[in-house]
């Protein structure tokens, strides 16, 4: 049996007492000389025997109840209030509250954090099932989430030894469910009904129409398109920053990932923005793109009731239930299932990595699982096939430049819709050199076409034909 005083890296002092075969940390504070004297007082009643670690432990309770409000105050709301950067967006601290008030606290209530161990962990997991609230899968990980991260702050605190959270974790068998929800085809538009979408928005709301262009484009997620100003567009690059959202009608901040990018503007798009534009100059920093009549910030619940639900159900069903996030899923889809590069996809549409993406749409994609076994031997520079080596040997060996040539300024000839990566104005800066046409924009055929010099026979080492 003893007490002793230990000092943590923060420079907090702690009692440490060992008494029957247990131990137990006491928060004392920063005083060296107040951490001995408990030390001394505790050593004294443990001398007489007049010391009681679990007496000792119901005097200095600590109420789940009220510490995790004091969490919410001091790690959900301040940091918010305050626009500290990394703070949590609006719409996650709503969830947060949510489960706070209405599911963890309402079960633990009055029960000591200290005391909270991985028992009690299941005790709510099972009483969650039972009766139902909350009903999800994903609803009831998201209350154990908030749990993990109320004990993790109390870890911090030093008010308990372990998460009992992660505890609890690690003793279950891995469950091969994802947190990530996959997006259901309900939820997603056809290649038509999003033209009908497009179509109905124009003729009956003409000056909504940019917004759900935008939407529909460039997948981005509506608080984002809100929150764009004019000063993050640049229409002769085809480009547009997005690094700020205008979160649950409140207030802007950052985007969902907390991430900036950049993403690609279609033709189309780029001439309804140059007819939406402003014609002053230079146009206010903080002009906003897709503003209410008034020029302030666009409500996102009067959108979706005024505008868009309105146009789903002419366009499509008046029984159909659309929101505006249908967009992202129908932009993500459709590339996916057209064959659009999933990098491209992720870094466009926001996504903190390809492993989300994939998991939320990759059954989108093209299922064809045959027919790919010859694809290497396709390539350029394989061996023929045996008795093939005379084909084709009157053919121009020039490539065929020509079906290129729009990229560098010209309009294609056909309507398809060009590769992404396919849209310079002028020669990209790995043809920019001493033979490249400043003029023209046009690489000389001495750095397009392959050499014409005669190659070695075969069966001849190029010693021999030298010789």
């Amino acid at each position: 049996m003893a007490a002793k005083v230990r000092r943590d890296k923060s420079g907090i002092y702690w009692v440490v007492v060992h008494h029957r075969g247990k131990r137990r940390h006491k928060r004392v504070g920063t005083d060296r000389r107040t951490a001995e004297k408990v030390a001394r007082e505790i050593q004294a009643r443990l001398v007489l025997g007049d010391f009681d670690i679990r007496a000792d432990r119901r005097e200095a309770s600590v109420p789940f109840g009220s510490f995790a409000a004091n969490w919410l105050r001091r790690e959900v709301e301040l940091p918010i209030e305050r626009g500290l950067e990394g703070h949590l967006a609006h719409g996650t601290a709503r969830v947060y509250r949510l489960q706070v008030n209405t599911h963890l606290s309402t079960f633990f209530g009055d029960l000591d954090v200290r005391t909270l161990d991985k028992h009690d962990v299941q005790r709510f997991y099972d009483h969650c099932l039972d009766t139902g609230r909350p009903k999800s899968a994903k609803s009831i990980d998201m209350a154990i989430n908030v749990l993990r991260l109320i004990l993790r702050h109390a870890l911090a605190q030093g008010v308990v030894e372990s998460n009992a959270v992660e505890s609890w974790k690690a003793g279950r068998p891995r469950r091969r469910s994802s947190s990530v929800v996959r997006v259901t085809p309900d939820k997603v538009l056809s290649a038509a009904q999003l033209a009908d979408v497009l179509r109905i928005t124009g003729q009956n709301f003409p000056a909504e129409f940019p917004l759900v262009l935008f939407l529909a484009d460039t997948g981005a997620r509506l608080g984002e398109a809100l929150a764009l100003r004019w000063s993050d567009v640049d229409l002769e690059a085809g480009s547009a920053e997005i690094s700020r959202s205008f979160s649950s009608g409140v207030r802007v901040g950052p985007t969902k990932t907390g991430r900036i990018r950049v993403v690609e503007l279609s033709q189309r798009l780029v001439h309804v923005l140059a007819r939406t534009q402003p014609n002053v100059f230079p146009i206010p920093d903080r002009a906003l793109v897709f503003p209410n009549q008034s020029g302030g910030m666009l409500q996102a619940t009067n959108f979706r009731s005024r505008v868009f639900k309105k146009v789903i159900r002419e366009a499509i069903d008046p029984r159909a239930s659309f929101s505006p996030h249908c967009l992202r899923h129908t932009w993500a889809s459709l590339h996916l299932s057209r064959g659009t590069p999933i990098k491209w996809v992720q870094t466009q549409g926001g996504w903190t990595t390809a492993k989300v993406l994939l998991d939320t749409y990759s059954h989108f994609m093209p299922s064809e699982m045959y027919g790919f076994a010859d694809a290497l031997a396709a390539g350029n520079g394989t061996p023929a096939a045996p008795g093939t080596e005379d084909a084709g040997a009157g053919d121009d060996p020039r490539p065929e430049i020509d079906q290129f040539s729009w990229v560098y300024g010209a309009e294609p000839e056909s309507t398809t819709p060009r590769s992404p990566i396919m849209h310079f104005t002028e020669p990209p800066p790995f043809l920019r050199n001493s033979e490249t046409s400043a003029t023209r924009g046009v690489t000389p055929r001495s750095r397009t076409w392959e050499s014409r010099r005669s190659e070695t026979p075969p069966g001849r080492t190029r010693k021999d034909s030298c010789s």
